[in-house]
């Protein structure tokens, strides 16, 4: 059996415990008031170990961190546990350490906090999370930990869990040992497949639900059905009349036929007349067309001179618009020029008279031993020893600055010569553009008054159609259309048979409307022969799902009878309490479960008192100990409200509130 015991612990800033040292016995008692950190003892235990506190929480969750008395977190400080262990006479130093990561951003002066990181280290050996969890894991699994170091961990499980451990420590009772002396049992076990019990129930209750849906629907259908299914008719009397209305339309269709060959005849004979009109007025066009053209060609040759010298007026009109518009860019670019190179002169002038200052000031300073100079080259006073050096360094400096300065003003003066330069041949160029301007604007006045008096010497005359009444041929061909238009009018009309053609449609509507009625034979037959297929559908579907009830029955008998044999056998390895693996439903059915009830009141788990509860909880462990060979530290919480404890063989840490104002440790 592995045993695991803690030895001793140390919590540095965890949960406002700034540091605490306990040291452990096979039997151990923290004592204190409420909220003096007993309980935080046995979340650094769990949290040295998983990294969650002993409800399940992760330290993201929970307040693992130290406030100060206004409730702020005290940043930059590490929250670490140290636990020694002895795990079957190894000893074992777990520590856990979690620091704030402080990061100084770039551009700012104050660091700011970027996260977390967590430090693990066993036996002093710094480790990677996951290394350090597989140790954990090779010395005790977390699920099975918690089900071996709180009483009330397993009773709160859910009941699919505990089930599966009761499952394991019952031997591991197989559906075939359960399902071999009885045939239904057997036939059920072949019809798996592979499949789990439960997941062969999933199956049939999927399929039932299927099979449900398709039955509620059938009556809706059947209903549909039948509203949609119209009333018999009396057949024999729509035969009846269905023959008449078939006859009387043969002899109207006769009827229209013979009016319709003469008809043709008489249409086919103002056809030809009227193809003749059509030709006629097309060639009554054709002389329309050859007279107009004419007359605009007459009309053009007479204006040809005033059209000619109207278009080259508009062409020297925008000839002379672009030209001046081109001037008038090129003007604006000189001035340009000119006021920026005089504003360059302006300050050139200033910078002259500036250097010209400068030199007068330069060549007016005198040697004073006196006064304080240093060496622009050396930095050394020139003036800490009065003697003839200094003053021919003196004299030097004076000397090159004057000539820097004169040097300056020269090439000043120079740039200020050239810009006066510019400035006269910018202010020429003005000038000479003003000149070309004024000879282009009078050249094109003189072309466009010539042009003018052109076209007033040229008037042009107005335009007048022809008169077609004029032409003979034109009025010839009018004469044969009117002549052949009043023969059409006066020939008899053609296609009239509008009588016949209403009293045709009318027999159809009432043919069409007899023909649906004997129609709804077919309908009614049909929808009828579909009733028959809904209803052997509903009864086929119907003894599908008494087929997988009766498997489903099977499935949850076999699934009883196993369990029973699990609450048998399990029941037998437990002092204080048994287990009922079904429980009753209020329709008197059952359904499974995993309730716990105490031997000695028959109350359940949840109904009994706390300290039966918690010896509950330990008779629970005492069998996953033993049945897992292992054993861990047992914290029993509020141990104060328990006068006899179920003895253990694992370590046993109790909690108890007393009025102690700090914590006392008793082993």
């Amino acid at each position: 059996m592995k045993v695991v015991t803690i030895n001793k612990i140390t919590l540095v800033n965890f949960k406002g415990i700034k540091s605490l040292t306990v040291d452990f016995g096979q039997v151990t008692e923290i004592r204190g008031a409420n909220a003096t950190g007993k309980s935080t003892i046995a979340d650094a235990f769990s949290w040295v170990l998983f990294g969650k506190d002993t409800a399940g929480n992760s330290d993201s969750k929970f307040g693992i961190k130290t406030n100060d008395r206004n409730g702020k977190v005290i940043p930059k400080i590490d929250h670490e546990v140290t636990a020694i262990l002895d795990v079957s006479g190894e000893t074992v130093e777990l520590r856990r350490v979690l620091s704030e990561d402080w990061v100084t951003p770039r551009g700012k002066a104050e660091p700011e906090l970027k996260g977390n990181s967590t430090a693990y280290f066993y036996n002093g050996v710094p480790l990677k999370e996951s290394e350090y969890k597989a140790k954990i894991n090779e010395m005790i699994s977390e699920d099975l930990f918690r089900m071996v170091t709180s009483p009330l961990y397993f009773p709160r499980l859910d009941w699919q869990e505990q089930r599966e451990m009761l499952l394991k420590i019952a031997g591991g009772i197989t559906l075939e040992e359960i399902a071999k002396d009885r045939a239904e049992f057997s036939e059920l076990i072949a019809q798996l497949s592979g499949k789990s019990l439960a997941e062969y129930k999933a199956e049939i209750a999927a399929r039932k639900k299927k099979i449900k849906e398709a039955l509620d629907l059938i009556p809706a259908r059947i209903d549909e059905v039948t509203r949609a299914t119209p009333a018999a008719p009396d057949y024999k009397k729509l035969e009846a009349e269905k023959t008449a209305a078939e006859s009387s339309l043969k002899e109207i269709e006769a009827a229209m036929q013979s009016a319709a060959e003469a008809s043709r005849h008489e249409y086919e004979a103002q056809r030809k007349i009227q193809e003749e009109v059509n030709g006629m007025k097309a060639k009554q066009q054709q002389i329309k067309f050859d007279a107009l053209q004419k007359s605009k060609d007459e009309w053009n040759n007479r204006n040809a001179s005033a059209n000619e010298a109207s278009a080259k007026l508009n062409s020297v009109q925008r000839e002379s618009e672009t030209t001046e518009q081109i001037r008038i860019r090129e003007m604006d670019a000189l001035n340009g020029n000119l006021k920026r190179i005089k504003s360059r002169l302006q300050s050139v002038t200033s910078e002259i008279e500036q250097k010209r200052a400068a030199w007068f000031t330069e060549n007016g300073k005198e040697y004073n031993p006196y006064d304080s100079e240093l060496c622009p080259k050396c930095g050394y006073d020139l003036h800490r020893q009065h003697n003839d050096e200094a003053r021919a360094i003196f004299e030097q400096i004076k000397s090159d600055n004057l000539q820097r300065i004169t040097n300056e003003g020269k090439q000043l003066s120079q740039e200020k010569e050239n810009i006066e330069k510019d400035i006269e041949e910018i202010k020429k160029g003005i000038e000479d553009l003003k000149i070309i301007s004024e000879k282009e604007r009078a050249n094109f006045a003189e072309q466009l008054a010539a042009l003018q008096e052109e076209i007033n010497a040229n008037p042009k005359t107005p335009y007048s159609e022809p008169k077609y009444a004029e032409i003979p041929e034109y009025m010839t061909l009018e004469a044969k259309i009117i002549e052949l238009s009043n023969s059409l009018q006066s020939r008899p009309a053609t296609g009239n048979n509008s009588k016949l053609t209403a009293k045709k449609r009318e027999l159809q509507i009432q043919l069409d409307g007899v023909k649906q009625q004997l129609g709804l034979k077919t309908v009614i037959e049909a929808n009828e022969k579909r009733k028959s297929e809904l209803l052997k559908e509903e009864k086929d579907l119907a003894q599908q799902k008494a087929n997988l009830e009766k498997q489903e029955f099977t499935a949850d008998a076999l699934v009883k009878e196993q369990m029973n044999e699990v609450e048998r056998r399990v029941n037998l390895k437990f002092n204080l309490v048994f287990f009922k693996m079904f429980s009753q439903q209020i329709n008197g059915g059952e359904k499974q479960d995993c309730i716990l009830i105490s031997k000695s009141t028959g109350a359940k788990f949840m109904d009994t008192n706390s300290a039966d509860k918690m010896n509950i909880g330990l008779d629970i462990i005492n069998t996953l100990c033993e049945f897992n060979g292992v054993s861990a530290p047992i914290f029993i919480d509020n141990a104060e409200g328990i006068n006899r404890i179920l003895p253990v063989n694992s370590q046993l840490i109790k909690l108890i509130v007393t009025t102690d104002k700090e914590i006392v440790i008793k082993q």
